[in-house]
């Protein structure tokens, strides 16, 4: 893309709108991004794809790495992976309507993720309560389903990532679903089949395991609420005024969204407000998490048993990626529980009997985790550590950020490594400038 400095899996860097203010540089937990000739900016370490960039840069010089809505359908079978945070861009609106707006834009299936979360949340409950038996894991077990919360253990807390829960997320049942039940019969047709995934946050391209069996190599796209909300919302609004009964035409039954159960699950503390676990806990907002994982790594909340983690502030309903306020779309969410109510539609014995089978078992153990999302830099040796702690006593740092880096315990990091030098140090330029005219 003309004018990208940069890019991750997650976001792109639009140099040429960049004004230097450094927002980016200050919010990323990770300490990926550094910002060289005032404007140059560079990924030195591991995105996670938090969004925090995108959403501190006042100049819109960050944005996600998703696509556009033109040309969906056009020459393939296009399937949607909805996140339940789209009905909650939409008052007034049933997520019927808001499906067949989709089904009107060139989707040929809409996938709700009802059904896999209330598949999550019965396989969670199994793993928790035999858990207790066989303490296999340690406590408190850790929601796996923000896939933000997941890469920050991998990259900072490395030693928490045993109590990730160790069970497939609804986006990736959703995924094998679709993969093994509508993906065939197009195959069989010799058609392409590209998988969207509709999302309030910048995180799909963490791979989803457990993929399932497919013939022809399969194409995956995400697409941002906020890009495909204009189009959808004319869409809905024009089913609305026909008086168009919004029946989709699904052939499955997890293509229509007909309990509040998904709906619940976008806000902060839905996950585990219908799973039966009494010592749970709901954290939200990026800052929030690491400090409650902080907490989780000195041993403050073992009495604990499972943690539902957002980083995004009201869940997923804050994402960077939204099209409608937060406060708002939590409002629409408590009115569409209201109309479908709460209740689990799936036989808990018969997610049992798959449970018992494997069905819910992810292949990303600890090791794999670590090797996808953990910190890539080399070690630092003792001489290095030392070199660091001569730099900061010369620097008398500041934490301005001016130099580029986004601290300055980073910026002699930095130094020490080779990729910054001394003389970025605005602070200590312009100390040696009055020495050298006062030397008295």
């Amino acid at each position: 893309m003309s004018g990208t400095a940069h890019a991750t899996h997650y976001v792109r860097f639009h140099e040429e709108r960049c004004t230097g203010c450094a927002a980016c540089l200050r919010v990323c937990p990770t300490k990926a991004i550094r910002i060289r000739r005032e404007k140059s900016i560079r990924i030195v370490d591991q995105c996670i794809g938090c969004g925090a960039c995108i959403r501190a840069c006042p100049a819109g010089a960050v944005s996600a790495a998703t696509i556009g809505v033109e040309g969906i359908g056009r020459d393939h079978a296009a399937i949607a992976l909805v996140s339940p945070v789209l009905y909650a861009q939409f008052p007034g609106f049933m997520p019927g309507g808001v499906l067949l707006g989709l089904h009107r834009m060139g989707f040929r299936h809409t996938v709700d993720m009802s059904f896999f979360l209330e598949m999550f949340q019965y396989a969670a409950e199994e793993f928790i309560q035999r858990n207790r038996r066989s303490a296999v894991s340690p406590w408190p077990l850790i929601s796996p389903i923000c896939p933000v919360v997941v890469r920050i253990i991998a990259f900072q807390f490395p030693s928490l990532l045993p109590h990730v829960l160790p069970v497939l997320r609804p986006v990736a049942l959703m995924a094998r679903e679709v993969r093994e039940r509508i993906i065939p019969a197009y195959e069989d047709q010799d058609r392409d089949v590209v998988l969207y995934y509709i999302n309030p946050c910048p995180t799909k391209s963490q791979p989803l395991s457990a993929p399932g069996p497919a013939r022809r190599p399969q194409r995956e796209a995400a697409i941002g609420i906020n890009d495909i909300y204009p189009e959808l919302r004319r869409q809905v609004d024009q089913i609305l005024d026909s008086d168009l009964i919004p029946y989709s035409g699904s052939g499955f039954e997890f293509e229509t969204c007909s309990s509040g159960n998904a709906a619940l699950g976008a806000m902060s503390g839905g996950e585990i407000a219908d799973m039966d676990v009494e010592k749970s806990l709901s954290v939200h907002g990026l800052q929030e998490t690491i400090t409650y994982l902080h907490k989780i790594e000195m041993g403050v909340l073992r009495d604990f048993e499972y943690i539902e983690f957002r980083t995004c502030r009201e869940g997923c309903l804050g994402g960077v990626l939204t099209a409608v306020d937060p406060y708002i779309a939590r409002r629409n969410v408590q009115k569409m529980i209201g109309v479908f109510g709460v209740g689990r539609r799936l036989p808990r014995d018969t997610i049992l009997r798959l449970y018992e089978k494997g069905r819910f078992r992810t292949d990303q153990n600890t090791q794999e985790l670590t090797r996808l999302f953990g910190a890539r830099r080399p070690a630092l040796s003792l001489e290095e550590a030392q070199k660091i702690e001569t730099i900061l006593d010369l620097i008398e740092g500041r934490d301005c950020g001016a130099c580029g880096s986004p601290d300055c315990l980073t910026f002699a990091e930095d130094v020490v490594r080779g990729n910054a030098a001394l003389s970025d140090c605005i602070w200590l330029q312009a100390r040696r400038q009055k020495e050298a005219l006062d030397p008295a």
